[in-house]
C-alpha cells in the first residue's frame, strides 16, 4: 500500500512544527498524571506508616510521653509493652551477670516486642525460658531462635514475615533507624 505524497508532506510538516510537539507532550502528561499521583500517594502512605511505627517504638522503648491522640486501647498496649519490657530487661540483666549465658539483648527485645505488642501476656509468662531461646545465638541465627520460641511457646504464631519486622525493630534498637 503506497502512501500518498500529500500525506507524507503533511506528516513531515506536523513533525517539524513546535505546536504539534507541545500537543503531544500535553496528551502524554495528561495520560501519565493519574499514574504519577498514585505513585506519590502510595509513597506518602508508606512514609506515614513507617513514621507511626517508629513513634510506637519510641513510646515503647524510650518511654516517650504517649500522645493524647491515642485511644485507651492504644495507650494500654504501649503501657503493657513498657511494663513487660521492664520485666524482660530484669531477666536479661540476671542472665548477663551469669557467665554461662550469652544474649544479643537487642535481638531478644526486638523479638519480644514483635511477638507481643498489642496482645495479652499471661501473668505467669516465663521470661527466663523466652531468653533461653536466644542464648548463644547471633542475629544471623534468628530463625533458629524463633523455632525455639515456637516450640517453647505454642501460643505464638510465627509467620514468614516475622523476621522482617524483627529486623526493623532490631535496627531501631541498634540506632539504625530507616
Amino acid at each position: 500500500m503506497a502512501v500518498s505524497p500529500a500525506v507524507i508532506k503533511l506528516i513531515i510538516t506536523a513533525a517539524t512544527d513546535k505546536r504539534t510537539w507541545k500537543v503531544i507532550a500535553i496528551i502524554i502528561a495528561t495520560l501519565l498524571l493519574p499514574l504519577i499521583l498514585l505513585i506519590l500517594l502510595l509513597a506518602g502512605m508508606v512514609s506515614g506508616v513507617e513514621t507511626a511505627n517508629n513513634n510506637l517504638l519510641d513510646y515503647s522503648f524510650k518511654g516517650v510521653s504517649i500522645s493524647q491522640e491515642f485511644t485507651d486501647d492504644q495507650r494500654e498496649a504501649v503501657e503493657n509493652m513498657r511494663s513487660w519490657l521492664g520485666e524482660l530487661d530484669e531477666i536479661i540483666a540476671e542472665k548477663e551477670n551469669d557467665e554461662g549465658h550469652s544474649l544479643d539483648v537487642n535481638m531478644v527485645r526486638a523479638a519480644f516486642y514483635c511477638l507481643n505488642f498489642g496482645n495479652e501476656l499471661d501473668e505467669d509468662f516465663d521470661y527466663g525460658t523466652f531468653c533461653e531461646c536466644f542464648d548463644g545465638l547471633s542475629f544471623e541465627q534468628l530463625e533458629t531462635a524463633l523455632q525455639a520460641v515456637s516450640e517453647q511457646f505454642p501460643q505464638y504464631e510465627i509467620t514468614g514475615n516475622m523476621s522482617q519486622y524483627i529486623q526493623k525493630v532490631y535496627d531501631y534498637l541498634n540506632g539504625e533507624v530507616t
